[in-house]
C-alpha cells in the first residue's frame, strides 16, 4: 500500500494567456498529494489518502475526486466547522500565479490519531514538501508518518514541491531531514539547490535522484550513475500536476518492480499522458504504460 498524507485541495483555474478576460473553470479535484495518489491509483497502485476537508460541497468534490482514483479515503478527516481549502490558479503562457485560499481551513486539520496504522502497513510513503507550508497539524502529521514508515521498514519517497522562501526557518529543515530519510527524491530542476542539499551527497549515502526538466525530460543519478530519459513530444494542454503525475507513474512502476530508470521512464509516459487532459485529477493513465 502506498501512503499519501498532505493538503486537499479544490482548485479554480484559467489561462488568460490569449484572453484576459477568460473566466475560471472548476470545481477541479486537487493539491499536490491528491493529485499523486488519484494518479497512482489509476495505474492500479492501493492508496491511502490521509487529508483534511470541509463537511461541505466542495469537499464533497475532493472526496469524489479522490475515489474516482480508486483511492482509499476512510481517513479522510472531515471538519464540521472549517472549510474545504481552495486554490485559484491563472495561467499566463508558461508562467502560473498561484491564489491559496487555505489559511484557516479543514486542510490542515489533520492529526496524527488520523493515521491509524497506516504508516506502519504501507509498503511506500510519499511526501510532497507543499504539505509543511499550510499549517499545524498538518505538517508535524505528514512528517511523523514518514518517520513511522521508514522506521517500519517502507520505501521513502520526497517530492520538495515547495518554494524555500515558503518556508520557515523550522519547515525548511524539517524538509531537508525529510530528504535525507529518502529512498527516492523527486526534485524538479533548482530545487535541491535552493534548499542548499547536495545531490551528490545523497546519491553517496545509497538514495536515488530522478530530477525532472518538464520538456527536457528527467535525469536518474544513482549509485551506478546518471542516466537522461527523454520528454515525450506533444503540445500541452494542462501542465497543472505534471510533477505530482510523474511522481505517480515513478512509483507505480518501482512497485512492480522496474529498477529507477525504468520507473521514469513510466513517470514521463504518465505524466506526458496527464498534461493532454484539462483538470488537475482527471487523467485516465492506461497502466501499460509502465510497462511501455
Amino acid at each position: 500500500m502506498l501512503l499519501i498524507v498532505g493538503e486537499a485541495i479544490v482548485a479554480y483555474q484559467r489561462d488568460v494567456t490569449a484572453d484576459s478576460d477568460a473566466p475560471y473553470t472548476g470545481p477541479w479535484a486537487s493539491g499536490s498529494p491528491a493529485i499523486a495518489a488519484y494518479v497512482a491509483g489509476r495505474l492500479g497502485v492501493p492508496v491511502s489518502f490521509v487529508g483534511g476537508v470541509g463537511r461541505d460541497p466542495l469537499g464533497k468534490v475532493m472526496a469524489d475526486g479522490l475515489a474516482a482514483g480508486h483511492v482509499a479515503i476512510d481517513r479522510l478527516a472531515v471538519s464540521d466547522d472549517a472549510p474545504t481549502a481552495t486554490a485559484y490558479i491563472t495561467y499566463r503562457g508558461e508562467h502560473r500565479e498561484f491564489d491559496f485560499r487555505v489559511a484557516g481551513t479543514a486542510a490542515a486539520r489533520v492529526t496524527v490519531a488520523d493515521l491509524a496504522d497506516l504508516p506502519e502497513r504501507a509498503a511506500w510513503l510519499h511526501l510532497s514538501g507543499s504539505a509543511l507550508i499550510f499549517g499545524e497539524p498538518l505538517a508535524s502529521t505528514a512528517l511523523t508518518a514518514l518517520a513511522r514508515a521508514h522506521a517500519a521498514g517502507a520505501r521513502i519517497s520526497v517530492d520538495p514541491n515547495v518554494r524555500p522562501e515558503a518556508l520557515d526557518p523550522a519547515s525548511r529543515a524539517a524538509l531537508v531531514d525529510a530528504l535525507r530519510l529518502a529512498h527516492v527524491l523527486l526534485p524538479s530542476e533548482g530545487e535541491l539547490e535552493a534548499l542548499g542539499v547536495d545531490a551528490g551527497a545523497l546519491v553517496a549515502a545509497g538514495a536515488t535522484v530522478c530530477t525532472t526538466y518538464g520538456a527536457g525530460g528527467a535525469s536518474v543519478a544513482g549509485a551506478s550513475g546518471t542516466t537522461h530519459v527523454p520528454a515525450l513530444a506533444g503540445e500541452p494542454v494542462d501542465t497543472d500536476g505534471a510533477g505530482d503525475a510523474f511522481a505517480a507513474g515513478f512509483i507505480a512502476a518501482a512497485l512492480a518492480g522496474a529498477d529507477p530508470v525504468a520507473a521514469a521512464r513510466a513517470g514521463v509516459r504518465v505524466a506526458a499522458a496527464a498534461i493532454r487532459t484539462e483538470g488537475p485529477m482527471t487523467v485516465v493513465p492506461d497502466p501499460a504504460l509502465l510497462a511501455g
